[in-house]
């Protein structure tokens, strides 16, 4: 005979699918309630395990058990229950009480449920607070919400815990979670139970809103308890679909006409980010309800007739998520991310956090009417609530079970084994619930190494370069830098007399950058400080160790001289390299287990490296092949590895197309790097410091060294390479010159940052080496700001044409000549002053030689020569000519005469001319001269000379139509003739001859003809079309895929008691 207990009115159903793993719990929950409910009937809606064995040997507690099909949602499960109830006993309870197999609510859960009902006679809708199955000190859930896009909101965030005592009133919320809801079941009957269009998810918020609507209260009663394992797998589509769909139906009319195509727009834009992110499943669910909300299939206007019929006398007002609160649900969920990732670097170090789960302090329990719950006194006249906010006390940190704050750490080469070898089974990660102090966190966030260091560092870039705080910045090898995308795509480029050169990458990194370089130069000592500490964390050192190491590297010297410099490419390696670096060695050495991604990373930074300095991005890919071969790796992770390895050689110079062609062929570019040309100075102070590092270096690693070494050892000896390689092998500039060697300060900040990574993975003793450290940071900050003031960068560019000049050039796109001066070379540019990325350029071999040439002869005080070398100048296309000084002006003024005339002078004072003869970009040549152009003559030397007619044309592509006249004449076309130009006459091909030496002629017959001249590459379109779509694919690649978050542990051996 069945023991009695003490019932309430209350009719339990139990919803069960697949749940044999906590049924047994949930049962013996039921079992223990105290009271019990009048009667508890099961559903088992086509479960594949043991859940109806269990159900069948549990008559002392279920009084009957339905079967459904498996499609049943739990909405017609409880429909079928009830119907059940009804029929069986006519009136089986007054109150419905809805359980999942996963869920097993404390013994006296039911009980204070009735109460807090008693107490609130308005309540027709409560639920307990739910507490996380295996960890009952989280708070999984405690009411429900949603916002106006149609997302499900707990006011809860991930890993968050909630002490009981912060939540003790019982409030009105939205809805509550059908697992454990108490509805009175004449409300049920009235509302139609759960909506048959919303099956699984979103049905009991649906029922809470409804509920609202009618005039009942919905209430959280933090009291009562339910443990809860959310075991159920939610379909993405449908959740969002259900969603929307639950805000559009139940949303006033107004919401409704205006949430239809805002919702639409904004689930399109949502998939768009979520394609960008790879979260293709999240996409295919936005768009999936933006297909049923426009294909009709969510029945929105017939739901909505229903909801009028059955009266709407309450209000939901101030019970949505606002955006105000979404933004500060965000703003706390990352600060709880930081406070975690703190909290799991500590406890991976060994450093257990201080506050580790405390008892929660006793707090003045509320008197009077503070006391009641929520809808004891009748609903209020105006809510001030906003949706679900309950502000964290405490995180969760996982942690391993074998980590321990005091323990020894295992051995450096423990051998592998399947399970713990003193036979204790395999143990769960513990986790630690770690007491949060706002002011505490405050502290720590304001006082945090990283902050300290960005903000130093910017403090002292700052002072350092005071007066060059602009982000037009030019001096040095940094030339002015305009439409740098129309010099990038173009396949000739009006510089040096006209090339076919494919323009540097970096021109399309600075246009990615809107050509804003003054930001890279003046935030060099922060970005490189930041990218420092972030590649720092391989190392597994302190976050203050890691600070110093990153401060001692923004800080070397040959940074600080390339930024004083203009050097764009070694401040580019100085931010990029240590980021680039840390990345490689986590793929190679498996220590991330995204590796495509942060494979693909590394490669997209490689690239942008080899695009300023290409003998940088050659040290790292030597490091890299060095360490795939000498680094084993695990078994089974040769494909990996393999494929990291193809992505970070061949596919940054798939993003480098088609440069890498240019830089094999003109290897001085790989030396001195990208950048306007300046000849070598010598930098003592980069070599001692670089000396004197390396001696420190050399003492700590022979004193106690380290495997976390190695990284470091080998990128300081490639470095040490690059810097022989450089002094020792001296080439010559791509636009001309004698043989020089490059700068050693961009493979010394390779050095540098090579030494630094040793010297952190070396066994050093902590608190000398921190001292140690700490002085060298005043002195290399104090070294920065007496020696990193001076240098030739400078605001604005150095030197302009006058405003007449410099319109007329840009209207005629015709040329300027600017004469060497100091250490800056003899350049050639039309239409335009000479910019960044001209001297990368590589200029056809007659070019080079002819403007070393005009560089000599126009400062000559020969007639003859002066003369001469305007003639040619002017038949080149060159209109203005811009001499070194006031002296070599005059020299010239006197030399070539009428030839020239002065104009408005530079904004730096040199003196600049306008050449007289006629000449354009395009001339058509009567015969003698044609004659003349071709046979290796010169152009005529006489102001007003005849048979030269100036043709409106220019290239690279020229089209002009010729009249009837003398046999013989010349179309001369102001380019240096090369390979790849090709005529037209009359639609028929002809051949391309030189006139004047080296510029590109064609022959025009007697007759009217057209004559049709361009310069085509239809190789560079096809390489920028791989270049694209390798970019894309790395982009995409490299956007970090979402991680895949491990099931909660069940223990097997829970209890409850």
């Amino acid at each position: 005979m069945r023991p009695q207990f003490r019932t309430v009115p209350v009719f339990a159903v139990l919803v069960c699918h697949d749940g044999e793993e906590w049924l047994r719990l949930a049962l013996s929950a039921l079992r223990r309630s105290t009271p019990r409910p009048r009667h508890v009937v099961a559903v088992d809606t086509g479960s594949a395990d043991g859940t109806a064995k269990l159900l069948a040997a549990s008559e002392d507690v279920v009084d009957g058990v339905l079967k459904l099909d498996r499609s049943a949602s739990f909405g017609d499960a409880v429909a079928a229950a009830v119907r059940y109830g009804v029929e069986r006993w006519g009136d089986p309870g007054s109150w419905l009480w809805l359980l999942h197999d996963d869920c097993a609510p404390e013994p006296h859960c039911l009980g204070i449920l009735l109460t807090a009902a008693d107490l609130s006679p308005s309540a027709g809708v409560l639920g307990p607070v739910a507490h996380a199955w295996d960890e009952p000190r989280l708070v999984v859930g405690a009411g429900l919400s949603t916002d106006a896009s149609g997302h499900r909101q707990t006011g809860i965030g991930t890993g968050e815990w909630v002490r009981a005592n912060q939540i003790e009133q019982s409030s009105e919320v939205l809805a509550v979670s059908s697992a454990g809801l108490l509805v009175r079941r004449e409300l049920w009957e009235q509302l139609g139970g759960f909506d048959s269009e919303v099956p699984g998810v979103f049905d009991d918020i649906d029922f809470g809103w409804r509920a609202n609507r009618s005039g009942a209260v919905a209430l959280c009663v933090p009291a009562a308890r339910i443990r809860h394992a959310g075991a159920g797998r939610v379909d993405s589509v449908r959740a969002r679909s259900n969603g929307v769909r639950t805000f559009l139906v139940n949303t006033g009319f107004f919401s409704f006409l205006v949430g239809v195509p805002r919702l639409t727009v904004l689930c399109l834009l949502r998939a768009l980010g979520f394609l960008l992110l790879r979260r293709i499943s999240r996409a295919h669910a936005e768009i999936a309800a933006v297909g049923r909300v426009l294909g009709g299939r969510m029945g929105l206007l017939r739901a909505r007739r229903e909801r009028r019929g059955l009266g709407q006398t309450g209000s939901v007002r101030g019970l949505f998520t606002s955006r105000f609160t979404r933004l500060r649900n965000m703003f706390r969920a990352a600060v709880t991310h930081l406070v975690r990732k703190r909290l799991e670097a500590d406890v991976a170090l060994g450093q257990a956090p201080e506050t580790v789960w405390v008892p929660p302090e006793e707090t003045q329990r509320p008197i009077g009417p503070d006391a009641l719950p929520a809808g004891a006194m009748g609903r209020a006249g105006r809510r001030k609530a906003a949706g679900l906010r309950r502000p964290p006390s405490a995180v969760t940190v996982s942690v391993p079970a074998a980590t321990g704050p005091k323990g020894r750490r295992p051995s450096p080469r423990p051998r592998p084994s399947p399970v713990p070898r003193d036979g204790s089974g395999v143990q769960e990660p513990e986790v630690l619930l770690v007491e949060v102090d706002r002011g505490r966190v405050l502290k720590q966030i304001l006082l945090a190494p990283p902050l300290l260091l960005v903000l130093g560092l910017v403090a002292v870039g700052l002072a350092v370069n005071w007066n060059r705080l602009s982000l037009s910045l030019t001096g040095g090898r940094l030339l002015p830098i305009s439409d740098v995308w129309t010099e990038y795509l173009s396949a000739w480029h009006a510089v040096s007399g006209g090339t076919a050169s494919p323009a540097p990458t970096a021109l399309a990194v600075l246009g990615i950058l809107g050509g804003q370089v003054g930001l890279l130069l003046i935030g060099d000592m922060p970005l490189a400080g930041l990218s420092a500490y972030i590649a720092a964390r391989k190392m597994g050192v302190r976050r203050e160790v890691r600070a110093v190491i990153a401060g001692l590297y923004a800080l070397l010297p040959p940074a600080v001289a390339a930024v004083s410099q203009g050097r764009l490419d070694a401040v580019v390696v100085h931010i990029l390299l240590p980021v680039v670096v840390s990345g490689i060695v986590s793929v190679l050495t498996g220590a991330t287990r995204s590796w495509l991604s942060v494979a693909a990373g590394s490669s997209l930074g490689l690239a942008v490296i080899g695009a300023f300095s290409p003998l940088v991005h050659l040290v790292i890919l030597l490091c890299a092949l060095a360490g795939f071969v000498l680094v084993g790796g695990q078994r089974g992770d040769g494909r990996r590895r393999g494929a990291a390895l193809f992505a970070i050689v061949l596919l940054p110079l798939a993003l480098l197309l088609p440069w890498p062609a240019v830089l094999i062929q003109n290897p001085a570019i790989v030396l001195h790097g990208v950048g306007g040309w300046v000849p070598y100075t010598n930098d003592f102070g980069s070599v001692v410091l670089a000396l004197v590092l390396a001696v420190v270096a050399v003492v700590g690693l022979a004193a106690q060294p380290g495997r976390g070494s190695l990284p470091g050892l080998g990128l300081l000896v490639l470095g040490l390479g690059a810097v022989a390689v450089v002094r020792f092998m001296p080439m010559a500039p791509v636009s001309g010159g004698a043989p020089q060697q490059g700068w050693l300060g961009t493979p010394l900040i390779v050095v540098g940052w090579g030494l630094l990574w040793a010297l952190a993975g070396a066994r050093l003793n902590l608190r000398p080496a921190m001292a140690l450290g700490a002085a060298a940071l005043v002195v290399l900050a104090g070294g920065a700001f007496l020696l990193g003031r001076d240098g030739p960068l400078t605001t604005g560019d150095t030197v302009r044409l006058g405003t007449t000049p410099a319109r007329e050039l840009a209207e005629t796109g015709r040329g300027v000549l600017v004469l060497s001066r100091g250490d800056q070379p003899a350049r050639q540019s039309a239409g335009r002053m000479p910019q960044f990325g001209d001297d990368d350029l590589v200029p056809v071999a007659s070019a080079r030689a002819r403007i070393l040439r005009w560089d000599n002869d126009f400062r000559s005080d020969v007639p003859d020569v002066a003369r001469s070398a305007v003639a040619s100048a002017a038949a080149a296309g060159v209109l203005f000519v811009v001499m070194p000084d006031q002296t070599s002006g005059t020299r010239l003024q006197a030399a070539a005469g009428d030839l020239v005339a002065g104009t408005t002078s530079t904004s730096d004072g040199r003196p600049v001319f306008r050449l007289q003869p006629a000449a354009g970009r395009a001339v058509l040549l009567a015969p003698e001269l044609a004659k003349q152009a071709v046979t290796g003559g010169i152009p005529p030397t006489t102001l007003g000379a005849g048979g030269i007619v100036p043709v409106e044309a220019g290239p690279p592509e020229v089209a002009v139509r010729v009249s009837d006249g003398s046999d013989g004449r010349l179309l001369v076309i102001a380019a240096a003739e090369e390979p790849g130009w090709r005529a037209e006459v009359n639609g028929r091909q002809v051949p391309v001859v030189r006139a004047w030496g080296n510029l590109v002629g064609v022959a025009v017959p007697a007759r009217a003809s057209d004559v049709r001249v361009e310069y085509s590459s239809s190789l560079r379109a096809f390489l920028l079309l791989i270049q694209g779509a390798a970019l894309l694919f790395t982009l995409l690649t490299a956007i970090p895929g979402r991680r895949v978050q491990p099931p909660p542990s069940m223990a097997s051996g829970s209890t409850l008691r």
